[in-house]
């Protein structure tokens, strides 16, 4: 086992752990091929590796588009959180290759044993974990099995996967297992992908020479596909058989294969991200689903479901119809729950208080996403905001003073996510991050002078298409107009459209937005007082802000809100020392006279005691500034 803290490269289970201060370790999923490139990058640490060697080291006697690489080298820094500009790991030596510049140590023997899977890290899948077993034993007696795991990106497809793989290995060694992933570059993905990838595997595992005698015998045009298990006879052999084969020959070829691969012992097929599979793939799926000779194979497939749906994507059809013929199933995960997030973070069957507090944050920030959480609280843990004691995630600070924001891994996807829109598109989306979570096409159309036509045809086109927003209840403001609004399917996408803005021009979204929201509510002004604050506070406009904050104490107290009122006000109160010193005495004056009267009327004697002593600081300030 290699390590290069805080990580360790197993090479005899070809993983990757992130070890973390408590002893305690995170399996970290790396595809094959990305798992090849590391480790061949952490075996040649410190000198240039060059993208022609790399090339032939991972893919041997294989044509691959140099994109390819650049993909794999863009997963392995986002799951190891490395920085391409900041580089702690991996450094791009522009025009050349890559070189591994962290300090790599060899582990000691004695300790070279891997960590076991932590089954209670996987927490709210139990249902989905039976399920896909029950489709296993299904498959064992000779019924095939086509199951998609489907959720938004982060939800925990990988991961239930992950443990029904392990599961499978350890209680089950007889069942043959082999995963690959659709990839998506700007050069085009090979055709067959994942299933080459999976074939690899087979081909070079303890059974390989078996495998590749099968594909012989019932696959050549598969076979020829891998060179590295081939003489130069025997290939140019090959390629003499197979001239002018055709891809319904290649589908029936590899049809023939699996069923006699799996007609004594089981065959699981794991492939990956199917919402880039080519169209290829799509017929291959629907060819193994559609096939009545009995086989123990069965075929899991994880993909995003919003990215399926969209019109270009070709699994779209294809799921449906087989939905509609049983030919497969959909196991939908869900967001965890707050129990569920209460128990990932606790050892003991019963969290403690401050555990569950700790849950209560961390659920309403992630909303149960579980790649948000777990990412979360490693960025909370390197702050020392949190620490692992006994198993159990606990605070190091009081909870009021734990302020959370999107880490910077999570940024870094958010932003990949958002770099392949168009100014048009990343133009609306910002627009909508100054509103908040939740937007009306309305206000924000007019923030950024663009048809409300166009505008919500943009809108649309995002839900369909990238998962960023989707849409919500319509809105009816008091002067009659009907809105359509969209929210953020996260959050985190909100916070990161957001800051990402220079101050000056997310300033003049903020004055725009009040504007629009000043002029659907002018009848009513009180009813949209704390959001027209909000918007003239955040645009610099402090008399605005003013103005709008003592509406809304005005507000909350005739609904018997003092405390909250009071609290309104000094916020208030706050503001007016940004005024010009000859604009505040008489905003504080009368600022504090209503909060005098609220909390007279409210027969709340501390707060009228509380008060009377800023009446009195207000004035003793105000005569110092004269005396100046």
């Amino acid at each position: 086992m290699t390590e290069f803290p805080p990580f360790r490269l197993d090479l005899i289970n070809e993983c990757l752990w992130r070890c973390g201060e408590a002893g305690d370790a995170e399996r970290i999923r790396l595809t094959p091929k990305a798992f090849a490139v590391l480790q061949y990058l952490v075996r040649h640490a410190g000198r240039l590796v060059t993208q022609n060697e790399l090339l032939d080291a991972v893919w041997p006697k294989a044509c691959v588009q140099p994109e390819v690489l650049k993909s794999q080298i863009f997963d392995i820094r986002r799951v190891i959180g490395d920085d391409p500009k900041n580089p702690r790991f991996i450094e791009t030596l522009s025009r050349r290759g890559y070189q591994f510049i962290a300090a790599v140590n060899e582990i000691p023997p004695e300790v070279k044993r891997a960590p076991d899977t932590d089954e209670r890290k996987l927490v709210g899948r139990r249902m989905p974990l039976s399920h896909l077993s029950q489709s296993l034993q299904t498959a064992s007696r000779g019924q095939r099995q086509l199951v998609f795991v489907t959720g938004p990106t982060g939800i925990g497809k990988t991961a239930l996967v992950d443990a029904f793989q392990h599961h499978v290995m350890t209680g089950a060694p007889s069942i043959r297992v082999a995963r690959g992933q659709c990839l998506e570059v700007s050069a085009g993905t090979e055709a067959f992908y994942p299933m080459l990838e999976a074939l690899g595997q087979l081909c070079r595992g303890r059974e390989g020479p078996a495998f590749v005698q099968t594909l012989a015998t019932r696959a050549p045009t598969w076979l020829v596909q891998f060179p590295e298990f081939l003489s130069c006879e025997h290939r140019e052999m090959l390629r003499g058989e197979i001239l002018g084969a055709t891809r319904e020959r290649m589908l029936r070829e590899i049809g023939e294969f699996l069923e006699a691969v799996a007609a004594d012992r089981p065959l699981l097929l794991i492939f990956e991200d199917l919402h880039r599979a080519d169209h290829s793939t799509v017929d291959l799926l629907s060819m193994l689903a559609r096939r009545r000779n009995a086989a123990k194979l069965m075929l899991i497939g994880t993909y995003v479901p919003a990215v399926v749906a969209a019109a270009d994507r070709p699994l779209n059809a294809l799921k449906r119809e087989l939905l509609l013929h049983h030919l497969c199933q959909e196991i939908a995960l869900a967001p965890l729950r707050e129990a569920e997030v209460s128990e990932y973070l606790s050892a003991a069957p019963e969290a403690s208080a401050e555990t569950a507090e700790l849950a209560g944050l961390i659920y309403r920030y992630t909303e149960g996403n579980p790649l948000f959480m777990v990412t979360v609280l490693e960025h909370l843990r390197d702050r020392k905001l949190i620490t692992m004691q006994g198993g159990n995630w606990t605070l190091a600070v009081p909870l009021k003073d734990i302020k959370l924001h999107a880490p910077e891994s999570l940024r870094q996807m958010i932003e990949v996510r958002i770099g392949r829109l168009s100014e048009e598109e990343r133009r609306v989306l910002e627009a909508a991050s100054v509103i908040g979570p939740t937007f009306s096409t309305v206000v924000c159309a007019g923030a950024t002078n663009m048809e409300l036509h166009r505008f919500e045809e943009l809108c649309e086109a995002l839900a369909r298409r990238e998962q960023i927003v989707r849409p919500a209840d319509a809105m009816h403001f008091p002067d009659g107009t009907t809105s359509e609004r969209y929210e953020f399917v996260h959050s985190m996408f909100s916070e990161v459209l957001y800051t990402r803005q220079a101050a000056g021009p997310r300033a003049k979204l903020h004055l725009r937005t009040g504007a629009m929201i000043g002029a659907l509510y002018a009848q009513n002004p009180e009813e949209a007082a704390p959001e027209l604050a909000h918007h003239s506070e955040h645009a610099g406009d402090w008399l605005n802000a003013i103005k709008y904050l003592q509406l809304a104490a005005d507000s909350s107290a005739r609904r018997f809100g003092p405390r909250q009122a009071a609290g309104i006000l000094e916020h208030a109160l706050d503001l007016v020392s940004r005024l010009p010193v000859t604009q505040r005495a008489e905003l504080e004056v009368a600022i504090l006279e209503r909060s005098g009267a609220i909390c007279t009327a409210s027969l709340d004697s501390r707060a009228v005691d509380t008060c009377i002593t800023r009446n009195l600081d207000a004035g003793a300030a105000r005569r110092r500034g004269r005396g100046r």
